[in-house]
């Protein structure tokens, strides 16, 4: 298996890379690198490309993702998205214009998840219908999304209020498309069977957030019944649980739902950092 570099496709750009967990125990790296190296050295941040691996216990099985993250301008997605896949982070900020898909994958309980991971630009709403979504270059693909990383500034009260319009309209977008197809699974005002993590980012900024961190997750939780995490992009601090835990409401909800548990390991192991 190899990695290739980004290629610009009109307006949408794409980055196919590759991020594997590795299993010591199950996974031969057939290159001339130690498995620290491609952890934690520059290689990483070179799409690890060119690695190829193998595993016994993958069964020839390969799944595919697609994740939608959306969020107000200069909330931190794209540096969220960096430091999960690159294990990087830039101070300087550029503002996200066009829509970006990045292609990394990752193993869980012995099953291979081809991630597409599109960094969608703000938009002003989620797209209501198929056509509009191909009329806007920014939103191709969000509506066909497998589930969604809403994020927030935890310091902006603005940005949570377009994340809470923003799934309020894939809600009710979602039990339109039900409907239209005699789909009864989803139940009316709740998000249950829309896999959505909502994220508080810039937690490193916690003292000027605008509210407490448990009055938006009981709300989140237990009203909007979606995921909750907060994190730092800069510290690399629970970037890598928040995609754990999309994973794992995404496999609960119908993915593939005998699986209880998530594992990843090796290089997606959690990188230490300071607990704020």
């Amino acid at each position: 298996m190899s990695a290739r570099g980004g290629a610009a496709l009109g307006t949408t750009q794409e980055c196919d890379c590759f991020t594997c967990s590795f299993n010591e125990r199950s996974v031969r790296i057939q290159s001339t690198y130690s498995l620290t190296e491609l952890n934690d050295g520059p290689l990483r941040r070179l799409h690890l490309a060119y690695v190829v691996v193998s595993s016994p216990d993958l069964h020839g099985m390969v799944e595919t993702l697609s994740i939608a993250v959306i969020g107000a301008p200069g909330v931190g997605k794209t540096s969220i998205i960096r430091q999960f896949i690159y294990n990087d982070f830039s101070e300087t900020y550029t503002p996200t214009q066009t829509r970006y898909v990045y292609r990394p994958s990752v193993i869980l309980n012995g099953v291979m998840y081809d991630l597409k991971i599109l960094d969608v630009p703000p938009i002003s709403s989620f797209p209501s219908s198929p056509s509009q979504e191909w009329l806007d270059a920014r939103c191709r693909g969000v509506r066909s999304a497998n589930a969604y990383i809403l994020v927030y500034d935890i310091c902006c009260v603005e940005s949570f209020e377009y994340v809470k319009m923003i799934r309020q309209q894939i809600v009710d977008s979602s039990l339109l498309t039900c409907l239209s197809s005699l789909c009864l699974s989803i139940r009316v005002g709740s998000s249950s069977e829309v896999p959505i993590l909502v994220v508080g980012s810039k937690r490193d900024l916690q003292r000027h957030r605008f509210t407490q961190r448990r009055a938006v997750s009981v709300l989140v939780k237990k009203t909007w019944k979606c995921g909750y995490v907060e994190c730092s992009a800069k510290y690399n601090w629970h970037v890598l649980l928040l995609f754990k835990e999309l994973l794992g409401i995404a496999v609960a909800r119908g993915l593939r739902p005998n699986h209880t548990s998530i594992r990843l390991q090796g290089a997606l192991h959690r990188n230490r950092c300071n607990v704020m």
